[in-house]
């Protein structure tokens, strides 16, 4: 029969519709349904002793593991009680490393737990569980490490466990997603207007976005420590988005007509930031002024201005202070920028640490 499916309440073999499932069929149906864990969902912080399969060296040749339940390789098993399995002695010069798996065995048939022995090394690597359809199939619980000439074991955990099922919401993500359960992520798919799509992970203290989706944000930057008037004249063109938690990806540019100068109480020109910036070690980003307009000869600074975004130590704030070379002397370091000249652009990028939301 060229076509099969299954499980159907009767066999049609006209078109390959069977209603017995084989074992293999029936793992290669139940694999798609999702991948080997350990039934417990992580909702917030986890204490090994209350896990399932919590797993302990009882001595240099055995390791206890405790009950638990588990999806693997298609088949759902359970341990109800304390099981001691024998770990094979380490007596060789070099160490070896172990696992603890919940094994599958389609030729028993049955799961169980077993130890997959390692190969003794001077750097010693954990064997690869082995995943064969119809075969032996294995889902890692603990790593043993043991080392040369039967020193005692140590026990690591290697096991997988599920979380929260995400979620998505029309809008009004985040006082939603702060019901749900911890570590669930949320997406806002409307976020109150179109192409606005946001990720959100709840926390142990409460929802936060992870990453904007879809196209990038857009916003307009303020010239900061600048007359409004001059402000008002420059074309300023923002964007951003949220790329991870508390981070962020921002591109700014600036164009004008005329000359943009910092007011006679301030000593550099700034921008504004999308987000407030994080100020806890202070934050750095790369820029140039494009200054190769007709007027250039007259206004004090080179072709191409290399600059310097500089967000200080302190309090959070979207200023970002913008910082150029001493056009005099190098040995003068960075000064505050004075001025965007006329009919120069000002172009600025970078990621930072925002600010706790």
């Amino acid at each position: 029969m060229a076509e099969i499916s299954y499980p159907f309440n009767a066999d049609n073999v006209t078109t390959g519709a069977t209603k017995a499932v084989s074992e293999t069929q029936w793992q290669n149906m139940a694999r798609m349904w999702g991948g080997d864990r350990i039934d417990r969902s992580l909702t917030g912080q986890a204490s090994s002793a209350n896990l399932p399969f919590s797993g302990r060296m009882v001595n240099t040749s055995t390791v206890q593991i405790g009950p638990g339940r588990a999806t693997v390789g298609g088949f759902y098993y359970e341990s109800t009680s304390d099981l001691n399995l024998a770990v094979a002695a380490n007596t060789a010069n070099t160490p070896r490393r172990d696992l603890v798996v919940v094994r599958v065995d389609m030729a028993k048939p049955g799961v169980n737990l077993a130890i997959r022995k390692g190969t003794n090394s001077a750097t010693p690597v954990p064997p690869n569980p082995v995943r064969q359809a119809g075969g032996i199939w294995e889902m890692p619980l603990y790593e043993i490490s043991l080392p040369a000439n039967g020193g005692l074991p140590t026990l690591a955990s290697r096991g997988p466990y599920q979380v929260p099922d995400p979620v998505a919401f029309p809008w009004n993500a985040v006082p939603s997603a702060g019901l749900l359960p911890k570590n669930t992520f949320a997406f806002d798919m409307d976020s109150n207007g179109p192409e606005e799509i946001s990720e959100y992970f709840t926390y142990s203290d409460k929802p936060r976005i992870t990453r904007h989706l879809g196209p990038t944000r857009t916003y307009t930057p303020s010239i900061v420590n600048v007359p409004t008037l001059q402000q008002g004249r420059a074309n300023r063109k923002g964007r951003y988005r949220w790329i991870a938690p508390n981070t962020i990806w921002f591109s700014v540019r600036i164009s004008t007509p005329t000359e943009i100068k910092h007011v006679d109480a301030s000593w550099y020109v700034g921008i504004s930031l999308p987000v407030k910036a994080s100020t806890e070690t202070g934050q750095t980003f790369h820029g140039m002024v494009q200054n190769t307009g007709p007027l250039q000869s007259t206004s004090g600074l080179p072709n191409y201005v290399q600059i310097t975004g500089w967000v200080p130590v302190g309090r959070a704030t979207t200023t970002c202070i913008l910082l150029y070379p001493n056009p005099s002397r190098l040995s003068s370091g960075l000064d505050g920028l004075p001025k965007i000249p006329s009919s120069s652009s000002l172009v600025i990028s970078g990621v930072y640490e925002a600010a706790p939301q």
